[in-house]
């Protein structure tokens, strides 16, 4: 598949650019699903598409991972998921929620097609799950009541609805989130921001359920898309300053479970 661009794309994250070391993870056999042996793999739908429309890459990205805060079993990890600019330039970032931390998988975009590897994707201002249409995995994602805090989640809620991965229709035609903003993806964590005239953090608490290497909830809140600093302002006054960190996503999350 040859990565193409689209001038959608080009477009939406032209408006959403407002004017650390760690270790990656080793991917394994993704021949394997979980500890039972071989397993024959998902074929993903809609990946021609997905190529072209969410602008996709062969190469990793090379977006790091730091995990600045680390208090009993609750993270904050910022990814760089700038992915090279307002128009991408790199695959996403692609990682794995562990014990130690949220690591990075060293896969390209057309390979996480086929990889169990990776639990959540980020570039920009878009997070995706390897579930449905956006990978061979089983991660699905909820998210709890308006108004939850992060620290009230400490086990799952019976009433979430969990979702995999459907911004394709089955004729393959892009389902776009709410923004307004043309070419971004409705995925499953897509609400985790709004668009007054800056990328607004709603605060919203999610529930994913990974499966690999075996089954655990994860509970997530994206804190932050652009510096901390920047994105208060963008929360408060809705508006932003030069320079804004612009794609440095902030999310702060912990095992359930």
């Amino acid at each position: 598949m040859r990565a193409t661009q689209s001038i959608a794309l080009a477009l939406a994250c032209g408006a959403l650019l407002a004017c650390g070391d760690d270790q990656d993870a080793s991917p394994s056999d993704t021949s394997k699903a979980g500890s039972g042996g071989s397993a024959q793999l998902r074929e993903v739908t809609c990946t021609d598409e997905s190529v072209q429309k969410l602008v996709l890459f062969e190469a990793a990205s090379k977006g790091q991972i730091k995990d600045e805060l680390h208090e009993g079993d609750t993270f904050e990890s910022v990814v760089d998921a700038t992915g090279g600019g307002m128009t991408p330039t790199q695959s996403f970032v692609y990682a794995r929620f562990t014990d130690n931390g949220l690591k990075r998988v060293d896969v390209g975009d057309e390979k996480a097609f086929s990889s169990l590897d990776w639990d959540i994707a980020f570039r920009r201002y878009v997070i995706r799950v390897n579930s449905g249409v956006s990978g061979p995995g089983d991660v699905t994602v909820a998210r709890t009541q308006p108004d939850t805090m992060f620290d009230s989640v400490t086990e799952v809620p019976d009433d979430l609805d969990f979702r995999k991965e459907e911004y394709f229709t089955e004729s393959c035609d892009l389902v776009n989130d709410s923004s307004g903003l043309p070419g971004g993806p409705g995925t499953a964590l897509a609400s985790f921001w709004s668009y007054p005239s800056c990328v607004s953090m709603t605060h919203n608490v999610y529930v994913l359920e990974v499966t690999q290497p075996k089954k655990r909830h994860v509970k997530l809140e994206v804190q932050a898309y652009y510096s901390l600093q920047v994105q208060r302002l963008c929360d408060k006054e809705g508006r932003t300053t030069q320079p804004s960190g612009a794609g440095n996503i902030r999310v702060r999350w912990a095992f359930i479970d």
